[in-house]
C-alpha cells in the first residue's frame, strides 16, 4: 500500500516526464518551446484534417452515385500532401533574410499569376468562378499564393521604414503599401472571390497592427476596409441574398438558407461526445461541402462537443505561439511577418466557424489545416514552416544552437530534417535622420535645423568674465580657526 508521501513523488515523476524541467526552467521558458508548441498545435489540427477527409470521402463518393471513387479523393489529398511536405521542409530550411530576398519577386509573381487566371483558355471556371490554373495534374489557386506573397512583401516595406523611422508620417505608413494590397484584392475580386479577399485585408490589419500604428489611424483603416467588403458584398444580387439569410436563415431554410440551417442541425446533433468517428450522417447530402467549407460542422456532430473544443484549443495555442514568436525575436520584418500570419490564419478560423454557427455570413472561406483544399493546404504547410523558422531564430533559441555547436552537439529537429544552425540577427545600419530620411537623405519637405550663431569674441569674452565672477560669488566661505587666547586667525 503506497503512502501519501509515495504517491506525490509518483505524481512528480509523471510530471517529469510530461512536462520536463531543466534546472528549475518552466517548459514554456525553455528555448525551443515556441518550435514544440507550433509543431504540437499544426500536427493536432492536421490530424483533424486526416481524420476528417477520411470520413467524408465516403459520403463524397456516395452522393456522386458512385462516379468518384472513395480512393480518388483519398488519392488527390495524398497528392497535395505528399507535395506540401517538402514545401514545409524547404520552409523551414530558409533564414529570414531568404524570405526578406523573395518578397519582391513573389509579389510580382503573384500579380502575374493572378492576372494570368482572368484570361480566358488559361484560368479554369468552376461554377461561374475563375480561380484555378492547372500544373499538371494538380489544380492549383494562385490567390492563396498571393497571401504569402503579399504578406513577405508588406512585412518587408514596413520593416525597412521602421528601421529609417519613417513611419511616424501617414504618408510613409499608407504609401504603397495600401495601393499595393488595393491592387492584389481587386484581382481576386474580378474572379469573384469575397473571402479571399477577406484575407487579405485580415493581413493588411495584422501588418498594421503590429508595426504599432497609432489607434486613430487604425480606426480609420478598420472602417475603409469594412466599408469596402460591405460595397462588394451588395454589388451582386447572390450576395445580397446571402446577407439577408444570415440575418433570417430558418425563413427559407429550403432554399436560401439551407447551408446554415443544417450545419446547425449538425453540430445540434452531436452533443458532447458524438454519434462516432463516420457515423455522421450529415455529409450525405445534407451539409454541402462538408469536406471543405462546413468541416468544422462534420466535427461536431461525429465527435460532439468535445471535438469542437479540441479545435478551438488547437487554433488558440496556435495564435498564442505566433504571438510569441513575434515578439521573441529581434528582427523586426520576422516580427511583422509573423504577427501578420497569426492574424491571418486565426482570422480565417474565426471567419469559418463563425458563418458555420451562423453568427457570420456565409463566405466560402476554409478552416486552415483541417479544410479538404489543395492550394490552401499547401499554402498553409509555407506559413507553418516560416513560422517554424522564425521561432529558430529567437535570440534564446540563437543562443542555446551556438552553445550546443561550440560542444558538437546539435537538437534532433536539425539533426533529422539537416538544418542548418540559425545564425544571430544583426541590425543594420540607419543611415537616415529621425526626421523622416529615406536612404540617408532628407525627406521632401523636412525642414532643416538652423546652426546656432556663433557668439562674438568681445561678447564671449564677457560671458566668461560674469560666470567667473558667479562661481567665485556661490563658493562657501573659508572657516575661521582661533588661536589659543581666542583670537581668530584668517585660513590660507
Amino acid at each position: 500500500m503506497t503512502t501519501v508521501g509515495q504517491q506525490a513523488g509518483l505524481f512528480e515523476r509523471l510530471r517529469e516526464r510530461v512536462l520536463p524541467e531543466r534546472e528549475g526552467i518552466r517548459f514554456v521558458d525553455r528555448p525551443y518551446a515556441s518550435v514544440q508548441l507550433l509543431l504540437l498545435a499544426a500536427a493536432g489540427l492536421l490530424g483533424f484534417g486526416v481524420l476528417m477527409a477520411v470520413s467524408t470521402t465516403i459520403a463524397d463518393s456516395h452522393s456522386s452515385g458512385g462516379a468518384t471513387s472513395m480512393w480518388t479523393q483519398m488519392i488527390r489529398e495524398a497528392e497535395f500532401v505528399g507535395v506540401g511536405l517538402p514545401v514545409l521542409w524547404v520552409a523551414l530550411r530558409l533564414p529570414p533574410r531568404a524570405y526578406r530576398m523573395l518578397a519582391y519577386p513573389s509579389v510580382v509573381l503573384a500579380i502575374v499569376a493572378l492576372v494570368a487566371v482572368l484570361v480566358p483558355g488559361i484560368g479554369v471556371g468552376v461554377f461561374g468562378a475563375r480561380r484555378w490554373i492547372d500544373v499538371g495534374p494538380l489544380q492549383l489557386q494562385p490567390s492563396e499564393f498571393a497571401k504569402v506573397a503579399i504578406l513577405l512583401w508588406g512585412g518587408d516595406l514596413l520593416a525597412r521604414k521602421q528601421q529609417l523611422g519613417t513611419l511616424r508620417r501617414a504618408r510613409h505608413l499608407f504609401l504603397p503599401l495600401l495601393p499595393g494590397f488595393a491592387l492584389v484584392a481587386a484581382l481576386v475580386m474580378f474572379e469573384p472571390d469575397l473571402g479571399t479577399t477577406m484575407c487579405f485585408m485580415l493581413i493588411l490589419l495584422g501588418l498594421l497592427w503590429m508595426v504599432g500604428m497609432p489607434f486613430r489611424y487604425f480606426l480609420v483603416v478598420v472602417l475603409a476596409v469594412a466599408g469596402s467588403v460591405t460595397a462588394f458584398a451588395v454589388a451582386a444580387p447572390y450576395r445580397v441574398q446571402r446577407l439577408t439569410t444570415f440575418l433570417h436563415p430558418f425563413k427559407d431554410a429550403k432554399n436560401s438558407g439551407f447551408h446554415t440551417v443544417e450545419g446547425l442541425y449538425a453540430l445540434a446533433s452531436g452533443g458532447v461526445f458524438g454519434v462516432g468517428l463516420g457515423q455522421g450522417t450529415s455529409k450525405y447530402g445534407w451539409v454541402p461541402n462538408a469536406s471543405s467549407d462546413y468541416v468544422f460542422a462534420i466535427i461536431g456532430e461525429e465527435l460532439g462537443l468535445i471535438g469542437c473544443l479540441a479545435v478551438l484549443g488547437l487554433f488558440g495555442l496556435l495564435a498564442y505561439t505566433g504571438m510569441r514568436i513575434a515578439r521573441r525575436n529581434a528582427d523586426p520584418f520576422v516580427r511583422l511577418v509573423a504577427g501578420g500570419a497569426t492574424v491571418w490564419l486565426c482570422g480565417q478560423a474565426v471567419i469559418n466557424l463563425g458563418y458555420v454557427t451562423g453568427l457570420l455570413p456565409v463566405t466560402g472561406i476554409p478552416l486552415p489545416f483541417i479544410s479538404a483544399g489543395g492550394t490552401s493546404l499547401l499554402a498553409s504547410f509555407f506559413v507553418l514552416g516560416m513560422l517554424v523558422s522564425f521561432a529558430r531564430h529567437e535570440t534564446p533559441a540563437v543562443a542555446a544552437a551556438r552553445k550546443a555547436e561550440r560542444f558538437g552537439r546539435r537538437t534532433r529537429l536539425e539533426r533529422v530534417l539537416r538544418i542548418p544552425v540559425p545564425k544571430v540577427y544583426v541590425a543594420p545600419k540607419r543611415r537616415g535622420a529621425r526626421s523622416g530620411a529615406i536612404g540617408g537623405r532628407p525627406a521632401a519637405g523636412a525642414a532643416r535645423r538652423p546652426a546656432p550663431a556663433r557668439p562674438s569674441s568681445a561678447a564671449a569674452s564677457a560671458a566668461r568674465d560674469t560666470a567667473a565672477t558667479a562661481r567665485r560669488a556661490a563658493a562657501p566661505r573659508p572657516l575661521r580657526a582661533t588661536g589659543t587666547d581666542g583670537t581668530p586667525r584668517r585660513t590660507r
